[in-house]
């Protein structure tokens, strides 16, 4: 836009100077201003409205007058208008910047009282230019004066450079002291505050002298018949105002930080620039002025798109001087009548009364409303709601477009309306009106109110609390209409009182969800009137005496509101209090809510939303609010979610860097993991922010976090539940898009998210709109019920598996005497031993949980519009049916009548719901230098309904839903400017539309007893149907004024042709899919395609500038299906007794097929050379104990018509238990297509071998006799006439880098501390990375093609990295390897070969990492449900403790050292009841083997080693060996291990380590020595009896079950074992060097670096390994070598060390004869070092 007005003012100045060659009058013939003569002047000016820079079409109002001044005084004038004439025009104007003719217009009759206005004189002092005491006629009207202002503003020249006229801003006096220290010219400059029509700005003057008519030269000193003429141009800054006459209605842009300029904001929205050129005849003295010129831009853009080509006015303008004469009137007696005395600044007067008309209404105009001139507004209300009636009932062609420009001339009307006039209106249109059916009588009913609740002016809400009142509302009508109230032309305290009426009368006590909007929508009222800050914006505010909304009346808001906290008697009273105040976001209420904030016997979700409350201050106050919750955030006691609350909310007020500083620290220091990982997620992404107001704090942020250490391979380990995520659609260019954000928060007690939001953020012509639209939910407990739905489906559908229940068997031990009782008495003995206390998962800060209070399960769905809350949605027991409540909350498995019973609900009743609403409603009015306003209007309305029936049945266990559902929905985007005049108005607008028409019959079907299938059904429309509608149109339109009602007539328009656009013009008349699906659907219209599709830039141009038209419509006809028909079928797990083919698979790939391109890089898996043999050997010994059938069906088929058409695909996938083998079918057929004369099939035969997993780095190398490949062939066929093929075997294996082989190697051979690091390099490329693939193929010319086109565009876009060599290949094959970097994850390296060329390619970069097959993972269980499937995906993200003979790795990932001993020692416990659902114990029994004990239900499981190394599983005493009978009690064992797996807890144990995984519903309510599992490694160490403590021997004492066999050994450990904590790193160090406390000193070459010189020990010097600590010292003496830095034996020797860290640099003999000195140090050198 910037660009646009340099063009403009370039023109400008083009336009005067073509001007100023025009002969009018000699300057000799005008004469200088003095009293006693009148002076004449014609004026011609216009104003044009079109688009910048698309067309030159234009709507233009032509005003012509003959002005008249007579100067009573030197300086006293009277200025009066005669012969006026007014003419319109609307076509293409090459030039808007220049007058027109005015016998190119259409001349406007003018009413001759609005004539008689006009001719009314004004009076005013003129006094060295400046016009000052000006006074109109007592009878003159707001509109008119403003014309003659423009006369008055045009003479107004500040030539003398008078200060003090208007008061100057502090930043501006500084600016002006330097202007008066420049010297004076013939060419003056100068820039002064003046009072203009437009406003109170800086108007920067250049005045020139300008040279006798016919001299080249000066004016001449010594001649005097010289005629002095000089011009003066001057230009309004309207970025510097003090004061601007604009009027704003509706919602005002909040302001999104503490430092951003709204009034800047505003300015990108409306953006205008203003030049008048007056011609001077005499000096600076005397003078008279022989024509001034004007011209206007103003500029009207939404977003940054728009700036090429905004909605534009022109104003241009011409004063020429045409004679003098002799007042011979002596004009005095006009003065006479004269008003007060009033500004040159334009009149908002008439917009003033309109504006408070909508705030006070009939209260302060109870006889005179401003809309009283405007008559027959009830009978224009009847005949629009009619006319809209009629648009909306057409279901064939839906609501047509017309509807919505209907419904807007509806509520403009019903905003001038007075109470009465509204009665009447609805009087006609609810009962009075015979017109109407009974139906559409409802219908018109429910529009009008919904036309009151968008009106939003006193009288209209007046009218319609009233009918809510009164019960002549329906009770969902009402909660929408108070809901529509959230957006106000204009707030009003009165308007509040009204609504306060309404929440506390007892029609909303009666109703939960109008209450709770009544509230909701208060609060958001109180927020548009208190919290818009007063701008120079608003000329309206800027008049008032004081600000509506003064503190008292914001204490009085929130003393109602407080009121309604204190009242609230349960949580959801006190969140819907809070939720009202942040809507109103009142500064009077923060010291309310920081008390609730602070007050930690609150409920915890209620002080969550206490403070979400301080949303809407986040700009307005952010460092209270920072002082408020940086306490909160800081204390590590506090709850995790509220301290996350607390940081979220900081953020947005965009901090300072020291807040940011105190943040981030919590990343290094901080105990909580669920704290740690959100506020880390938080800074991330907040420091890729493009936003401009974000962009100073992401430059600090990723400052901070490199501080923190967190990479790509560790983050994973770093992230937890609790995440912040913002995804960007920004695009660069426009410096605009949406922010898609995405937070969880997760507490102690819950493993669901407390708090769960999706928001997006608009972010449109540079003003970030936060919680553009939010969905959040907060829970408390919910986890209680899910657990009881799951344990009920787990029941139901343990599909091919005997159900849960079923495998719990009691059994009696064949080995001992003791039953299974005496067996649970033990145990219960045990328990009763340890004397653990119950913990209970919901009372986390409690500590004494023997308490039998529990917290009810709560949740709450909220949805957020514009930063507003518009609706509460409670989920809590006490609202619940009772009979979902039994399902729900009990668990309890609904019986066949239950089900039924449910399904009698729906009965096929038939419903129907309307809506009526504007989207967005934003207008502002802006004064012209011609004196008439422009209104540009922004609005969305939408109008949308459905209506239909739905019917269920429940037969023999078999669903059927019925539903018959119309939707229609229209919406239009409307932009429009309009040249506001009592007599004509012009103006342009563009409109963009959506039609939407839906009719959806269908029928629903569900099988669940017998065979499970899904089978629905589509009826198709018998008529002609309009299913979709998109209409842009751009035009230009005139509309005269209705003598009689005021209210302009229906305009003529004319559509705006873009003419860059012409060549993309497109015609659309196509038909899709009648040879496919029988049932044709046509597509129509005319559109303009951007070039470029992907730039939104285009897109948005190319909607809002041309006109575009497409329908798409179903056209059935009488061969047409009747409908569509979708089934759905399978099973899942059944047994397969057939042979496995996996053998099949032996020797099908060959490797010398392949390049050995990478292999001088990588080093292969095994370097066997019978690896294919070594392969084939392993399928002849596979054999899988089970094999499972798995089966899916999907049919598409049409019902009735000529010709039948179906789509089928069968899928068939043959795997065993563990999914190492599978074998795929796939089947798919449809009817012919297009041409087709047969069936088109396609068969898919594939089979697939997958690697072993081991769960274990170290056992990846130790289990060489696994595979460790992937295998699949595939073989596919399609077509239909002709048949194509194409058959793939791929070969995966894994290809290790060597210089990564041989880093590992140094690595694994320095200190014992650096097995951890070793591992994980291992692990980083633990997964399958290089695939062979070859391929033959039978394809036709296309298929080649299409293959042959992606290659050669794969080269092209990869061109720098691509080797091409001609080959002589096998056509019909080609073969190709792919291989993954193990390093980056983000790379690939492809080898192709096609039987003419081999391509290869370095470095292709993928999108994101990929890591298929990882080879470490845990050990897959056997899945033999659909339940087992979910188990094991939920069981990946369990928390895992690790225990070994020595030492425990926590849930939370706390690591210290415990040796275990002979006593059992509890790891981990459900401590949630006095009858626990497990326990796992272990003890140690020999040298590193350890003895598992595991307690479920009335199963005691028992696992340990036997002398051979074999492991033993008991369970309940008896040995078990069977592979079956184990799984039957969710026992997989294997050779090397065993897994235990219930619904609670999974433990993997070896013999010597045991890894327990647990569910996350045990959080803070298990015990052992596994710790305190809450993700607060602070809170790791509660002993049994629930204390916490940092005595790690007591801790692990408190969790040892001592007997007399077991004492000794207890004794003795506790007396020689020292309990300290570890690094997590050391858990994995090796154990025999872990044991030595004390190690022996290690020798390296010792460096000292200084400025230049880098200096070597002679000889190697003893220094501790790392993480020890000398014991003791001794003094040695030690020569040391210096080089230069620079020197070649520096670099070589540095290089050396740092290659091998603990290597010992041998020095050549000669080289302290190369050496630039030596020097003798005498340091201290350790003897013995120490393990800290």
């Amino acid at each position: 836009m910037r660009f646009l007005l340099a063009v403009f003012s370039l023109t400008a100045a083009a336009v005067f100077a073509f001007h100023g060659v025009r002969q009018l009058v000699q300057p000799e013939e005008v004469q200088h201003f003095r009293a006693g003569q009148q002076y004449h002047y014609q004026l011609d000016t216009q104003i044009s409205s079109g688009f910048a820079t698309v067309s030159d079409q234009h709507a233009i109002t032509r005003l012509q007058a003959q002005v008249y001044l007579n100067f009573l005084s030197e300086r006293q004038v009277i200025m009066r208008f005669e012969d006026i004439e007014m003419g319109t025009l609307n076509r293409e104007i090459s030039e808007p910047e220049k007058v027109q003719s005015m016998k190119m217009f259409k001349k406007m009759p003018i009413e001759e009282k609005y004539a008689e206005l006009l001719r009314l004189p004004v009076q005013f002092d003129y006094v060295e230019g400046i016009i000052e005491v000006l006074r109109f006629h007592q009878n003159d009207n707001a509109w008119s004066k403003n014309l003659k202002r423009s006369v008055l503003n045009m003479l107004q020249s500040n030539i003398k450079q008078r200060k003090g006229l208007v008061e100057l801003y502090p930043e501006m006096k500084e600016f002006h002291q330097k202007e008066e220290t420049k010297p004076i010219t013939d060419v003056t400059m100068f820039t002064l505050p003046e009072m203009t029509l437009e406003g109170e700005c800086q108007t920067s003057y250049t005045i020139n002298k300008m040279a006798p008519l016919g001299k080249s030269k000066r004016y001449s000193k010594d001649k005097e018949t010289d005629v002095r003429k000089f011009n003066v141009t001057k230009s309004v800054n309207f970025q510097k105002c003090k004061k601007i006459a604009d009027i704003r209605f509706g919602t005002v842009i909040e302001q999104p930080c503490a430092k951003c300029d709204v009034e800047k904001m505003e300015e990108k929205k409306v953006d205008r620039i203003t030049v008048i050129r007056q011609v001077f005849v005499g000096n600076m003295e005397k003078f008279g002025i022989q024509k001034v010129e004007l011209l206007s831009h103003y500029m009207f853009q939404m977003i940054n798109a728009e700036q090429e080509r905004p909605m534009r006015t022109v104003v241009t303008g011409e004063l020429n001087y045409v004679e003098v004469n002799e007042d011979s009137q002596l004009r005095k007696s006009e003065t006479r009548n004269m008003g007060q005395e009033e500004p040159l600044i334009y009149s908002i007067e008439w917009e003033t009364n309109e504006k408070r008309f909508y705030m006070y209404g009939d209260e302060e105009f109870p006889n005179n409303s401003p809309f009283k001139v405007v008559t027959n507004k009830v009978n224009k209300i009847e005949k629009l709601i009619i006319r809209l009636v009629s648009l909306w009932s057409d279901k064939i062609m839906g609501i047509e477009s017309e509807a919505t420009g209907v419904f807007t001339k509806i509520v403009e009307l019903c905003r001038m309306c007075t109470v009465e006039e509204l009665k009447q209106a609805y009087e006609k249109v609810v009962s009075g009106n015979d017109r109407l059916e009974s139906s559409s009588r409802v219908k018109a009913a429910g529009i009008f109110v919904d036309v009151l609740a968008n009106a939003g002016t006193y009288n209209t809400i007046k009218f319609l609390v009233e009918k809510i009142i009164n019960k002549e509302v329906e009770g969902r009508q009402a909660v929408r209409a108070v809901t529509l109230l959230k957006s106000l032309p204009m707030a009003s305290e009165k308007q509040i009182d009204l609504l306060f009426r309404l929440c506390n009368s007892e029609v909303a006590h009666r109703s939960g969800p109008l209450r709770q909007t009544c509230w909701l929508t208060s609060g958001a009222i109180i927020g548009e009137l208190c919290n818009n800050e007063i701008t120079r914006e608003d000329g309206f505010e800027r008049n008032l005496p004081k600000p509506i909304c003064q503190r008292e009346q914001q204490q009085s808001f929130v003393k109602v509101l407080l009121a309604l906290y204190k009242k609230g008697g349960n949580r959801y009273e006190k969140i819907l209090a809070l939720k009202s105040l942040g809507n109103a976001g009142l500064t009077e209420a923060t010291l309310e809510v920081e008390k609730i904030i602070r007050d930690i016997h609150e409920d915890p979700m209620v002080r969550m939303q206490a403070i979400d409350s301080l949303r809407r201050l986040r700009a307005v106050m952010p460092q209270r609010i920072q002082r408020i919750l940086m306490p909160i955030f800081q204390n590590t006691r506090e709850r995790p979610v509220i301290r996350m609350a607390a940081v979220s909310m900081i953020l947005t007020t965009v901090p300072e860097n020291r807040i940011i500083d105190q943040i981030g620290y919590t990343i290094l220091k901080e105990p909580n993991r669920q704290v740690k990982s959100y506020v880390y997620s938080a800074m991330k992404h907040m420091s890729e922010s493009p936003i401009k107001i974000e962009k100073q704090l992401a430059k600090h942020l990723k400052s901070l976090l490199q501080l923190a250490g967190v990479t790509e391979e560790t983050v994973h380990e770093f992230l937890r539940g609790s995440r912040f995520v913002r995804v960007p659609f920004y695009t660069i260019g426009n410096r605009e898009g949406l922010m898609s954000e995405f937070e969880s928060m997760v507490g102690p007690d819950n493993y669901f998210p407390k708090q769960l939001s999706a928001s997006i953020d608009t972010l449109f012509s540079g003003i970030l709109e936060k919680n553009g639209v939010e969905l959040t939910l907060n829970q408390e407990n919910l986890e209680n019920w899910y657990q009881g739905i799951y344990n009920m489906l787990r029941e139901q559908f343990r599909f091919g598996s005997r159900k849960y229940s079923e495998l719990q068997p009691t059994r009696k031990s064949t080995g001992s005497d003791d039953s299974s009782e005496e067996y649970q008495d033990r145990v219960d003995s045990m328990y009763s031993s340890l004397k653990i206390k119950k913990r209970s998962r919901g009372r986390f800060w409690d500590m004494d949980s023997d308490s039998n209070k529990e917290i009810q399960p709560f949740g709450m769905f909220t949805f957020r519009f514009a930063d507003v809350d518009y609706m509460i949605l409670p989920v809590e027991e006490e609202i619940l049916p009772e009979f979902i409540k039994e399902y729900i909350v009990s668990g309890k498995k609904p019986t066949i009548r239950e089900i039924e019973d449910i399904v009698k609900l729906f009965q096929g009743k038939h419903f129907r719901m309307q809506a009526a609403f504007n989207l967005l409603d934003h207008s502002v009015k802006v004064p012209t230098s011609m004196g008439l306003p422009i209104r540009m209007l922004h609005v969305l309305p939408i109008l949308g309904s459905i209506d239909g029936t739905i019917k269920a049945k429940f037969n023999s266990g078999n669903v059927v839903v019925e539903s018959q559902i119309h939707t229609l929905l229209t919406a239009t985007h409307l932009k429009r400017v309009e040249i506001w005049c009592p007599i004509v108005m012009t103006g342009a607008e563009t409109s963009q539309t959506i039609e939407l028409n839906l009719p959806l019959n269908t029928e629903w079907k569900l099988e669940t007893s017998g065979k499970k299938s899904f089978v629905m059904l589509v009826k198709i429309p018998e008529h002609k149907t309009q299913i979709f509608g998109l209409h842009t149109l751009p035009l230009t339109y005139i509309a005269d004024i209705e003598k009689t009602t005021q209210l302009p007539r229906m305009p003529s328009v004319k559509t705006i042709e873009n003419n860059r656009l012409q060549q993309q013009q497109r015609s659309v008349d196509t038909v899709y899919g009648e040879m496919i699906f029988g049932v044709p659907v046509k597509v129509y219209g005319d559109i303009y395609m951007p070039h470029d599709v992907t730039s939104y830039k285009k897109i948005i141009n190319t909607l809002l500038t041309s006109e575009n038209h497409i329908h798409v419509e179903l056209h059935p006809t009488k061969e047409s299906p009747r409908e569509f028909k979708l089934v759905i079928d399978g099973e899942a797990f059944t047994k397969h007794t057939d042979m496995s083919t996996h053998r099949q698979l032996k020797g099908f790939y060959s490797k010398a097929k392949f390049d050995d391109e990478y292999e001088r890089h990588y080093q292969p898996e095994t370097e066997d050379e019978d690896d294919n043999e070594r392969f084939d050997s392993f399928l002849n010994e596979y054999e899988p104990s089970k094999m499972y059938k798995h089966q899916a069906r999907i049919q598409l088929l049409t019902v009735g018509g000529r010709t039948e058409k179906y789509a089928k695909l069968e899928a068939e996938a043959v795997c065993d238990e563990r999914v190492k083998f599978c074998q795929s079918k796939i089947r798919v057929s449809s009817s012919p297509i297009n041409k087709e004369n047969h069936e088109w099939s396609m068969k898919i035969d594939a089979e697939s071998f997958y690697p072993e997993y081991v769960s274990r780095i170290e056992d990846l190398e130790k289990s060489s006799k696994k595979n460790r490949k992937f295998v699949a062939k595939v073989d596919m066929e399609w077509g239909s006439d002709r048949k194509q093929e194409i058959n793939f075997r791929i070969n995966g294996e894994q290809f290790k880098p060597k210089q990564w082989i041989q880093k590992i190697s140094r690595v694994e051979h320095q200190d014992y501390t650096y097995s951890s690091l070793a591992e994980k390099m291992k692990l980083k490329i633990a997964f399958l990375n290089k695939f062979d693939i070859s391929v033959d193929y039978k394809l036709q010319p296309h298929g080649k093609g299409l293959f042959n086109r992606y290659l050669a565009g794969l080269k092209v876009v990869e061109l720098l990295s691509t080797r091409v060599m001609p080959i002589n290949g096998r056509d019909g094959s080609f073969f190709a390897t792919v291989v993954i970097d193990p390093i980056t994850h983000k790379h690939l390296n492809v080898t192709v070969k096609t039987p003419t060329e081999k391509v290869l390619i370095d470095s292709i970069r993928l999108p994101y990492k990929v890591k298929p097959f990882e080879l470490v993972r845990d050990s897959w269980t056997r899945s033999n449900s659909v339940m087992d499937i979910v188990q094991s995906y939920g069981s990946k993200s369990r928390p895992e403790c690790k225990v070994d003979a020595r030492k425990v790795q926590t849930f939370d990932e706390v690591t210290f050292k415990a040796p275990l001993t002979k006593c059992y020692s509890v790891l981990a416990k459900d401590c949630s009841s006095s009858t626990p659902k497990f326990a796992v114990l272990m003890k140690k029994l020999k040298g590193d083997d350890m003895k598992l004990k595991m307690i479920t239900g009335r199963q005691i499981i028992e696992v340990y080693p036997d002398s051979d190394g074999k492991l033993v599983v008991k369970i309940n005493g008896d040995r078990v060996e069977s592979e079956q009978a184990l799984l039957d009690y969710g026992i997989d064992y294997s050779k090397d291990e065993v897994n235990i797996n219930t619904n609670d807890v999974m433990v993997r144990f070896n013999g010597q380590k045991a890894n327990i995984k647990l569910a996350r519903s045990y959080k803070n309510s298990q015990c052992g020595i596994c710790g305190h599992y809450n993700d607060d490694t602070e809170d790791e160490f509660r002993m049994a009896n629930n204390e916490n403590t940092y005595d790690l021997m007591g801790f692990h004492k408190s969790y040892t079950l001592e007997d007399k066999d077991c004492k000794s050994d207890l004794e003795e450990t506790y007396r020689s074992e020292k309990y300290r904590h570890m690094d997590s790193d050391e858990y994995n160090s090796s154990e025999e060097k872990e044991q030595k406390t004390t190690k022996k000193p290690i020798e390296k070459t010792q460096v000292t670096e200084y400025m230049n010189t880098v200096c070597f020990s002679q000889k190697p010097v003893k220094e501790c390994p790392r993480r020890t600590e000398p014991t003791e010292t001794e003094e040695k003496k030690i020569t040391f070598q210096c080089f230069e830095r620079d020197s070649w034996e520096a670099r070589e020797y540095l290089r050396e060390i740092r290659h091998n860290p603990k290597g010992k640099l041998e020095m050549p003999k000669d080289a302290p004869n190369k050496s630039k000195h030596t020097y003798t140090e005498t340091i201290q050198v350790p003897v013995l070092c120490k393990a800290y």
